[in-house]
């Protein structure tokens, strides 16, 4: 029997190759998606045992399905290293979504004047079909009814910190009244693959396959996969392919084709989490809120991104999980959760700490001696001095840094407008292959975009539109 030959292939179905799919469908009947869900199945562990430890909150209790997503792809977590990730609707993926950075123009300015056009038009585009609130370029004005909890007013004295609110990236419509942060619905209004897919690509023509991709071959008829689902094994042919899979996976897969045998440097925002104590509660009904504001260095806003939300139940939960001697007062922990303030500090991504090596039939993702805890305790001080001058907290605080890859995003491997043999051109084709597309974060080196899932989306739009 003749193999079929596919036009076109998509792998992955997180945001980015979501949103590939959206636009691609606008002007196209159908499309073929590789994408391998969870499943109840039992499949052999490599040495992953201890990533249950290194779980983000979201994750609580899907600690099987993530080991086996790492066992599938045939990837080691090394145990000196904290890579984060969430599983949900076929892949690893930073899956809550809740806030993206509207600055988009700060990673993009090397590209053409047209690319950026393209990617800035494509980004509004998704803010208005998905319905998404906030205010980017007075075109979309913030209508949340926020609990106001610091006074902006406040950095017109402030010498060295500005601040920035970011797109809270819901689906849900507004109204001229505003709509009340505390009371979205997280479940259904959150920015994930899956209510994406309900709300927008449910009723198109999508045919999934459930299977994982081991590896990527040349063939006469353009490109041959080879699959497998953890019980049969399957062979695809493509003309063209669209790896939308994340940065580990997708990075993985391309040194395999490319037969790379040297490390890969996985550029990431290290990231230090901290607890203050605010002397007034801040009022938060949500399980898991985003942050309602970012301070950056007016000197160098690339350094490092600060984001403060309210104290929730998630948060606490995981705290709970990972400090068990605190399980005794978890009661009362949530009980006075709204006088915790919690923050993250993202660095800039010069000081990634994150390599990706093959290792026989594996890959090995891990990190090297490389202290930045001087500097990020001396970033923590200006917040928190910050915050006391503004009169709002006690004099006290807690710094916890999880360690290198504990912050969700993972990019910058396969770049953009270079002309190494891992990057791609302005219209994301591999430059030694050009019928293979990337539309994730791989593609970019998000410097100035602590929170740079609008920028990926934006862009993954652009190339749906162009083919």
């Amino acid at each position: 029997m003749k193999k079929k030959i596919y036009d076109i292939l998509v792998i992955g179905t997180g945001l980015s190759s979501l949103t590939f799919i959206d636009a691609y469908l606008e002007n196209n009947n159908l499309i073929n998606v590789i994408s391998f869900n969870k499943s109840k199945k039992k499949f052999p562990q490599i040495d992953n045992n201890h990533i249950f430890k290194i779980l983000p909150p979201q994750m609580i209790g899907e600690d099987k399905q993530v080991m086996d997503y790492f066992s599938l792809n045939k990837v080691i977590i090394d145990k000196n290293t904290k890579f984060f990730g969430s599983l949900e609707f076929g892949g690893l993926s930073n899956y809550w979504g809740l806030q993206i950075d509207k600055n988009i123009e700060k990673d993009i300015s090397h590209l053409s004047k047209k690319t950026q056009k393209k990617i800035k038009i494509s980004f509004h585009e998704i803010l208005n079909k998905l319905k998404l609130l906030g205010q980017v370029d007075n075109k979309y004005k913030n209508i949340f009814i926020k609990d106001k909890y610091i006074n902006h007013k406040f950095f017109e004295k402030n010498k060295e910190l500005i601040s920035d609110e970011p797109l809270l990236a819901f689906q849900k419509k507004g109204n001229k009244k505003g709509i009340n942060l505390n009371l979205i619905n997280e479940e259904k209004d959150k920015l994930t693959p899956s209510n994406l897919f309900h709300k927008n690509l449910k009723n198109k023509k999508i045919i999934f396959h459930n299977f994982f991709v081991e590896k990527i071959q040349n063939c006469k008829e353009g490109l041959k996969l080879y699959c497998s689902n953890g019980e049969k094994k399957e062979i695809f042919i493509t003309k063209k392919l669209v790896l939308g899979c994340g940065t580990l996976i997708t990075t993985k897969l391309i040194m395999d084709y490319f037969n790379i045998k040297r490390e890969v440097k996985i550029f990431h925002h290290p990231r230090l989490f901290s607890v203050y104590f605010s002397k007034k509660k801040w009022k938060n009904k949500m399980k898991f809120q985003p942050s309602h504001f970012h301070l950056k260095l007016k000197k160098n806003p690339l350094l490092f991104t600060a984001d403060f939300r309210p104290g929730n139940k998630i948060i606490i939960e995981a705290i709970v999980k990972f400090k068990k001697f605190l399980n005794p007062i978890k009661f009362f922990l949530n009980i006075i959760r709204e006088h915790f303030i919690f923050s993250n500090i993202f660095f800039n991504p010069k000081f990634s700490n994150l390599y990706l090596k093959k290792r026989g039939d594996t890959y090995l993702v891990f990190s090297k001696n490389k202290n930045i805890k001087k500097l990020l305790k001396k970033t923590s001080k200006k917040i928190f001095n910050f915050l006391i001058s503004s009169k709002k907290i006690l004099p006290f605080y807690i710094n916890y840094f999880p360690g290198f890859g504990a912050d969700f995003h993972y990019f910058g491997t396969i770049q953009v407008g270079k002309s190494k043999d891992l990057s791609v051109n302005e219209k994301c084709q591999i430059n030694k292959k050009k019928n293979i597309y990337i539309v994730d974060g791989s593609v970019f080196k998000f410097n100035g975009n602590k929170y740079p899932l609008g920028l990926i989306m934006a862009n993954a739009r652009r190339i749906g539109k162009e083919m």
